[in-house]
C-alpha cells in the first residue's frame, strides 16, 4: 500500500504528536482521580465513559449496527488486550511506581508491537526501523534516569506495567488487522465497553471497595481522562492505523513522557533539566529514522 508523498506525512505525523499528547494526559490524571476509587473500577469507568460517548455517537449518525459474530469476537479480544489488560495494568502499577520506572517499562510497547506487526501482519522491519526503536527506547531512558528508582517493593508495579505494555502491543496488531473500515466510532467503542465490563468483573473478583469519594477534582479527571485522553485518542489511533504501518506510527508513542514532562513543568512547576533535555534529543533521533523521508510511507503487507 502507498500513501500520497506529497501531504500525507505530514497529516499523519500532526496526527501522531496529538495521539502521543492526549496519552501523556494519561498519567497525571489517573495520579490526580486515583484516591477517589480503587484503580481496577477507576480504569472500568474510564473506559465505559470513552465507550458509551462513541457508540451514542454511532447511533446518533446513523452507523449503529449489530456485529456479527466474527466481529463481536475481534472486538472481544481487541477489549480484552487493548482495554481491560492494557488500562487495568497502568492503573495498578501508576500507585506502585515511581514515574521514571513506569515510564522505561511502558514504553517497551512499540518494541514488542514491531515485531509481532513483523510476524502477525508482515510488515517491514528493517535495519534502520529497528535501530529508530532502539534509539528512541534508548532516549526514554535517558529521559526517565533521574527519576529512576527501583527496589523489590516496585517488582510488582513492574509486573502489572510490563503487562499492560503486553496487552497494549497485542490490542494494537489486532487493531491494525481490521484498520480500514469506514466504521471507526462503533467498534471503538464497543470494545472499550467490553473492556470495562471484564474491568469491573476483576475488580469485584479481587474484592475492590465500589465506593467512590466523589469530589470536583475526581470528576474532572475522569470526565478528562476518558473524553479527551481516551474516546478521542482512540478514534484517531485507529483512523490512522488504516493509513501507515503499525511500526513506523507507533515510534511516535516515545514522544509520550516528553509530552508529560511539558505538562509537570507547566502545570505543576517542575524543572526540566539537562539530562531530559538529552533524552528528547535523542528520542527525536529515533522518530526521525522511523519516520523520514522517502520510501518510509511505503510497506509490505
Amino acid at each position: 500500500m502507498t500513501v500520497a508523498p506529497a501531504t500525507a506525512p505530514i497529516t499523519i505525523a500532526g496526527g501522531m504528536v496529538l495521539v502521543a499528547l492526549l496519552w501523556a494526559l494519561c498519567f497525571p490524571l489517573i495520579v490526580m482521580g486515583g484516591s477517589a476509587a480503587e484503580p481496577l473500577l477507576f480504569a472500568a469507568l474510564r473506559a465505559f465513559l470513552a465507550g458509551g460517548l462513541l457508540v451514542a455517537l454511532a447511533v446518533i449518525a446513523g452507523a449503529w449496527r449489530w456485529p456479527g459474530w466474527r466481529d463481536l469476537g475481534e472486538l472481544t479480544l481487541i477489549g480484552l488486550c487493548f482495554t481491560a489488560i492494557g488500562f487495568g495494568g497502568m492503573f495498578l502499577g501508576a500507585e506502585k511506581l515511581t514515574t521514571g520506572i513506569a515510564t522505561v517499562l511502558a514504553n517497551v510497547q512499540p518494541l514488542i508491537a514491531a515485531l509481532l506487526a513483523f510476524w502477525c501482519l508482515k510488515e517491514t522491519l528493517t535495519a534502520r526501523m529497528l535501530s529508530g526503536l532502539v534509539i528512541g527506547f534508548a532516549g526514554v531512558v535517558v529521559l526517565a534516569f533521574p527519576d529512576l528508582q527501583f527496589d523489590g517493593g516496585h517488582a510488582t508495579g513492574a509486573l502489572y506495567v510490563v503487562g499492560a505494555a503486553l496487552g497494549t502491543a497485542l490490542g494494537n496488531v489486532l487493531l491494525k488487522r481490521r484498520s480500514g473500515s469506514d466504521a471507526i466510532w462503533l467498534p471503538m467503542g464497543l470494545q472499550l465497553l467490553i473492556g470495562g465490563g471484564m474491568l469491573a468483573l476483576a475488580s469485584l473478583a479481587v474484592g475492590e471497595s465500589w465506593t467512590i469519594r466523589w469530589t470536583w477534582t475526581f470528576a474532572g479527571a475522569l470526565f478528562a481522562l476518558s473524553i479527551p485522553a481516551t474516546a478521542l485518542m482512540v478514534v484517531l489511533w485507529y483512523s490512522l492505523l488504516a493509513r501507515a504501518p503499525l511500526t513506523r506510527l507507533n515510534g511516535f508513542t516515545f514522544l509520550t513522557p516528553a509530552f508529560g514532562l511539558a505538562i509537570g513543568a507547566t502545570v505543576m512547576g517542575e524543572r526540566i533539566g539537562i539530562v531530559e533535555m538529552i533524552g528528547i534529543a535523542i528520542m527525536l533521533v529515533g522518530i526521525a529514522l522511523l519516520f523520514s523521508t522517502g520510501k518510509v510511507m511505503r510497506w509490505r503487507t
